[in-house]
């Protein structure tokens, strides 16, 4: 059965949405036959345009379908120019997701149901969530294994850590005893700075923080802006090389 790994952070702007790109484009060339995929359940659809060129899918080839119960079919996996990659694309319809899974009695579980068929045919399956606490959000954090939470060094990341820590233990306690938090690791990120040397020590005593940080890098807007992965256009960049050694990590924490 296949890992399914939650990328999630409330804030906006932290690279939730690069990291998934980066981390499950290098799971996808690991090895022959080791099949990848990607959810998008942001309805931004930013993995999206880059991993398949567009963004304008319609609500029923999309991760919207899945959330409205619709039975999965072929035309919700879209492969990439990658092989081994797969994308089950977001949709702007996804705005209206929230309401009608408040109102229902399974609106926490739609996405765990979904997934259960596509674990057996995917290795690894990486969502991209919503950058909020929202139901989208508990969805992906029902069906997941672990959480991936990437980081800011700053005050505000902080707080808004402590609230995603109080919204794992609940889904753990009532929803998803299986979940754990793999880790985080910090985006955007300068050891040289006077802010990343105090805030480090604080934000580990929260949580387990991966060694790796990801720099800062115009690399990753290059490429994305050309529907690339950082291995495809940089493949020897610092932003790159930091990617291959956060994917160890990672792969390190969820086998273990």
């Amino acid at each position: 059965m296949g890992k399914v790994l939650a990328l999630a952070n409330q804030k906006g702007g932290v690279g939730k949405t690069t990291a998934a790109i980066e981390l499950s484009s290098l799971a996808a060339a690991q090895k022959e036959g080791s099949r990848v995929l990607v959810i998008d359940l942001d309805s931004q659809c930013n993995a999206t345009a880059v991993l398949l060129g567009r963004r304008d899918f319609p609500a029923e080839e999309s991760s919207f379908a899945l959330l409205r119960k619709e039975k999965l079919s072929s035309r919700h996996l879209h492969p990439t120019s990658k092989k081994e990659l797969f994308v089950i694309p977001g949709s702007i319809d996804l705005i209206e997701a929230e309401s009608f899974l408040l109102g229902s009695l399974d609106g926490f579980f739609r996405l765990q149901e979904s997934l259960s068929p596509l674990k057996k045919e995917f290795s690894l399956i990486f969502l991209d969530c919503p950058p909020s606490l929202s139901v989208v959000t508990i969805n992906a954090l029902v069906s997941s294994d672990f959480l991936l939470i990437p980081l800011q060094v700053s005050k505000f990341s902080l707080e808004g850590l402590t609230a995603m820590k109080d919204t794992v233990a609940t889904v753990q306690k009532r929803y998803n005893p299986q979940l754990k938090i793999a880790g985080a690791f910090l985006t955007m990120y300068d050891s040289r700075t006077n802010l990343a040397q105090a805030m480090v020590p604080e934000i580990r005593q929260y949580i387990p923080l991966f060694k790796t940080g990801i720099p800062r890098s115009v690399l990753i807007e290059e490429a994305h802006l050309l529907k690339q992965d950082i291995f495809s256009y940089a493949p020897k960049s610092k932003v790159a090389e930091a990617f291959r050694q956060l994917f160890v990590e990672v792969m390190d924490a969820i086998q273990g």
